[in-house]
């Protein structure tokens, strides 16, 4: 003989007469999620976004650069060279270099650019461009309020222009002579050899790609989780009973 026990409980008031966000939009209202959230949002154009975003960026890769060139310096690696370069011109070199601009001598590409003028860029300093710029793009996904996807790629966009056109005018006024001529050793109108950048529209076009690139994979890694959060996920539960 079998007997069974029905508890009872009080279940409270039902879900639909508490008061509350009931409207089903909400959930997609960028400005009730970030109230919800606690995060702090940015309103503003996306064109002013971009530029500011776009200033920064340039300049946060520039100091890294000139802290890179400023421990070479520490080193001693330019110590040998008859005409020292300046710190600032060697960062101009080192943020090029990280790049992937090529550093031309004259008229054909550079080797070999080590001990004793040093080494313009490394594998850290090749580092700092996708990092700032990965940083930059997860931030501006995460705290910039963009309306529509035009609003998202005016962004990208005014970003990469204004991260892109200091750069070329940086290579295009970027020179350094190792080596002067000497006039006591009848070298009169020689013709020194001068560094420089190769700027042209592969560095253009090569440049540009990876900025647009690198900020998208930032906004990508802050966007995904709001994505898998949003997602439906269907779940069974299954109750045997004897």
């Amino acid at each position: 003989m079998s007997t069974e026990r029905r508890l009872e409980y009080d279940k409270g008031p039902s879900l639909e007469d508490e008061p509350g966000d009931d409207d089903p939009n909400d959930g997609d209202d960028p400005e009730r999620t970030a109230e919800r959230s606690g995060r702090p949002t940015v309103e503003a154009p996306a064109w002013a976004v971009g530029v500011a975003s776009g200033v920064i960026a340039f300049a946060a890769v520039f100091l890294m650069s000139h802290q890179l060139a400023g421990s070479m310096f520490g080193t001693g690696l330019f110590t040998q060279v008859e005409n020292e370069p300046s710190r600032w011109m060697m960062s101009s070199f080192t943020m090029l270099g990280s790049h992937g601009a090529v550093i031309v001598e004259g008229e054909e590409a550079a080797h070999g650019l080590y001990a004793p003028m040093g080494m313009f860029a490394s594998h850290v300093s090749a580092l700092v461009p996708p990092l700032v710029l990965g940083v930059v793009g997860y931030l501006l996904a995460r705290y910039v309020r963009l309306e529509t996807l035009s609003d998202a790629g005016i962004l990208v966009g005014t970003l990469t222009a204004t991260y892109v056109v200091p750069l070329v005018a940086l290579g295009t006024a970027t020179q350094w002579v190792p080596e002067e001529s000497d006039p006591a050793a009848g070298e009169v109108g020689a013709e020194q050899e001068v560094l420089s950048i190769a700027v042209d529209v592969s560095m253009v076009v090569s440049t540009t790609l990876s900025v647009a690139l690198f900020v998208s994979l930032g906004a990508a890694v802050a966007v995904l989780p709001r994505l898998l959060e949003r997602a439906p996920i269907e779940t069974t539960i299954e109750d045997g009973s004897a």
